[in-house]
């Protein structure tokens, strides 16, 4: 994301979707036909849940997960007759709704004490009633727990972000905006409600098995930064705007000084600015370069030049991750991505893990173009008008694949705050931003999830930010690096 730009204006669910309801103005490559919510999707969503609960891989692989037609049950094999049953919503209606507005439904937590320290409701996108339902857990006659609502249903749509598809009103640059969501809308965007279920459903294992343990959830943040721009090649009005539009003359000198010298451009010394903070604080950056040609987007900047190559050589030295950026013109192009990739490959002599769209141009066919490109993961589902959530979760986790009946073999790593938001795009004074900062930090420290939050070397430039980078990182304080799996199977 350029953040140069940011000012620009920028029921149950049924068992089957299809396409001809889910149309949209610019993804023309989409597919046919998105099948039915299939006992494979609703086992996918049994495990996400799981995942958010602190439950074990190894226990999560003795559980006996049985699909029908009208509800998903969970068999414990250590406890004779202890099960969760997830009732299933009825067709009849859905896909009318889906073609208005994305109906939610509320619920209350199994043991409202425990839920004391945040929201005292659940909510559930998908399901066709607003009212609220009573606890989302309730004790059957047998001792078994029921599930009342389509919780698996509406958790495999959010996490593979359908509303995307469903006519969405597209911003300038084609991306779905979170003025569109219904996250917005409905004012839970600033909410990681797919991992509040997951904290509910702890809930009701540990009623349901008093013996069971859950495993305790560490909080993690992944610090990203995209290379936008390097100061290379020299630009006379770029270097003067340093002093005019930002109040940095230094930073015109050192341009200059660096346009007929072996120094660095004072965006390219930023990377290295950013390097030393994270060191500092003991935390592992990702940065993440851009091998696009030049447009009216993309500034075009030469890899091969030896000081970017000797800033990207000092970065490896101390085991920073160097990831992809795409340009502009990737955004629903694989032939193009493919083709920057295989650029970027070759400038670095090395494989890299994944990265993020440029100007989070992204929609859920990325998901598949970037594994086309045998891509390990992906961090760009985060809004660029609003901080929050946009795929309701702060867990890296495997998406959904309608069209094949699968997990894509990538790993989402959802982006929570991206720098120029705040302040550029919703306008926050710095006291009213970090607050609302520090609150999602919270949330995702009590959910056990990670904070991924991106910040570019420009915005070190820029007097607007001044102080911001500083508050948000001791708000992280503490928190653990998170390091994406060696291969998308590896992800729990």
């Amino acid at each position: 994301m350029n953040p140069s730009t940011a000012h620009a204006p920028a029921g149950s669910p049924a068992n089957s979707l299809h396409a001809s309801h889910f149309a949209s103005s610019s993804h023309t490559d989409g597919p046919d036909e998105l099948p039915e919510i299939t006992p494979e999707a609703r086992r996918y969503a049994v495990k996400e849940l799981a995942r958010r609960a602190g439950v074990s891989q190894q226990f999560f692989k003795r559980w006996i997960i049985q699909v029908t037609p009208i509800e998903t049950t969970i068999l414990f094999e250590q406890e004779t007759g202890a099960r969760i049953r997830f009732l299933h919503g009825p067709e009849a209606g859905l896909v009318q709704d889906l073609a208005g507005e994305i109906p939610i439904g509320r619920a209350e937590w199994f043991n409202t004490t425990q839920a004391s320290t945040g929201p005292r409701d659940l909510i559930i996108p998908f399901c066709r009633s607003r009212r609220n339902h009573g606890p989302l857990y309730e004790t059957g006659p047998d001792g078994s727990l029921i599930c009342k609502l389509d919780l698996l249903a509406s958790m495999v749509l959010t996490l593979s972000r359908v509303e995307e598809s469903l006519r969405p009103r597209l911003d300038e640059h084609g991306r779905f905006p979170a003025a569109s969501s219904l996250a917005f809308r409905e004012q839970f965007l600033e909410r990681p409600i797919v991992d509040e279920h997951g904290l509910a459903f702890r809930q009701a294992l540990t009623y349901l098995l008093p013996g069971w343990r859950p495993e305790q959830p560490i909080f993690r943040v992944k610090l990203t930064h995209d290379i936008d721009d390097v100061g290379i090649p020299f630009n006379f009005r770029s270097s003067l705007a340093h002093t005019l539009k930002r109040q940095r003359p230094s930073a015109t000198v050192r341009d200059l000084v660096a346009a007929v010298s072996s120094s660095d451009p004072v965006e390219l010394s930023l990377v290295r600015k950013l390097a030393e903070i994270s060191k500092g604080r003991g935390l592992h950056s990702a940065f993440f370069w851009k091998s696009s040609l030049r447009t009216p987007n993309d500034s075009g900047y030469p890899l091969h030049n030896p000081k970017v190559q000797r800033v990207i050589g000092e970065l490896r030295k101390s085991n920073f991750e160097v990831g992809v950026h795409p340009g502009y013109d990737t955004f629903h192009d694989r032939d193009k991505l493919a083709k920057e990739i295989g650029v970027l490959k070759s400038a670095l002599d090395e494989n890299f893990p994944g990265g993020r769209q440029h100007y989070l141009r992204w929609s859920p066919q990325t998901w598949l173009d970037w594994e086309s490109c045998d891509l390990r993961y992906d961090s760009s589902v985060g809004f660029a008008d609003q901080i929050g959530f946009r795929a309701g979760t702060s867990f890296p986790y495997r998406p959904w694949c309608w069209t094949e009946n699968r997990e894509v073999d990538l790993i989402e790593v959802p982006l929570i705050l991206m720098d120029c938001t705040p302040v550029k795009y919703m306008r926050l004074d710095k006291h009213e931003g970090l607050k609302r900062v520090r609150a999602l930090v919270r949330r995702v420290e009590e959910t056990g999830g990670v904070f991924t939050l991106l910040w570019h070397n420009t915005a070190l430039l820029d007097p607007g930010y001044d102080g911001w980078y500083e508050a948000i990182l001791d708000f992280l304080d503490g928190a653990k690096s998170y390091n994406v799996p060696a291969a998308a199977g590896d992800l729990w």
